[in-house]
């Protein structure tokens, strides 16, 4: 089905405990900074969600949310992968993410190289059927896109520079993950992408093979006139969220600076965004 005539239910908070109405039913939940959670129907999947630095800037995961994560509670239950676009501590933390493997082994986890290393050497004794879930995203800057598939996952991921490259975090394995879940709703995570249009200019054939639903985007990207290109012209999704905000920005749109008008934003863990097919 072509998602492009999706009608938006709603765009601020609704309550953490809400669930998806039926199949056609799909949304996207904030765990804090960059960690969301998109579901559609019974599939689920998670994208920077366990990390224990926010360097004072931004919001870490409430303790409520993680054990409820790493207890099964809905909503945050069923999870079938989670996406870690780089090895940064306000966005990954391996010897978490280790445990809530171990915790549920049906869940997948596919990382860049840099943060599978971390993994493994958070735990020695990780065992074959623990290693056989966690997939390395390994793509030099500029190479082809990888595909895969998981279940009722399609799953596209290519390597984009991190923010302040080339004088800052050039080594950086950073990972856009865009993912199709049940053949339906296509999202988009950027992770810490730079707003450098030569990094996107090289992948334009990537950016127009599909057009995805949901993109969600750091908002450094929403601010600037560099990154308002690369959002309208390369990732050019049906809808965009920022993430990666600082906690001081207000959760109540009123109160915000100017610059935020017409953006939409996560900022208040657990708060939600749903869409009809």
């Amino acid at each position: 089905m072509n998602l492009r005539r999706l009608a938006l239910l709603l765009l601020f908070a609704l309550p953490a405990a809400s669930h998806a109405d039926g199949d056609h039913d799909w949304g996207a939940r904030y765990i804090a900074n960059a960690g969301v959670m998109v579901e559609r129907g019974d599939t689920k999947i998670l994208f920077d969600p366990f990390f224990r630095d926010g360097f004072g800037l931004y919001d870490l995961v409430p303790e409520d949310i993680e054990a409820a994560l790493f207890d099964g509670v809905s909503p945050w239950d069923g999870i079938d992968a989670i996406f870690i676009s780089h090895y940064h501590g306000d966005h990954f933390h391996p010897g978490v993410v280790t445990d809530y493997l171990r915790r549920w082994p049906s869940v997948h986890a596919y990382a860049p190289q840099q943060a599978v290393d971390a993994l493994i050497a958070a735990d020695d004794g990780a065992s074959d059927e623990l290693l056989g879930r966690i997939h390395a995203i390994d793509l030099e800057r500029d190479s082809d896109a990888l595909e895969f598939e998981l279940g009722g996952l399609f799953i596209e991921a290519v390597r984009i520079a991190h923010a302040g490259w080339p004088r800052r975090h050039s080594d950086t394995e950073n990972i856009v993950y865009r993912v199709t879940l049940d053949d339906s709703a296509t999202v988009m995570h950027l992770g810490d992408a730079d707003s450098g249009r030569e990094h996107y200019e090289v992948h334009d054939d990537y950016w127009q093979k599909r057009t995805s639903d949901l993109a969600l985007v750091p908002v450094w990207l929403m601010l600037s006139e560099k990154g308002k290109h690369v959002v309208d012209e390369h990732v050019d999704a049906e809808h965009e969220i920022g993430m990666h905000v600082y906690k001081s920005i207000p959760d109540d749109p009123a109160e915000r600076e100017p610059k935020f008008d017409g953006l939409d934003i996560f900022t208040e863990p657990g708060e939600t965004r749903r869409w009809e097919e």
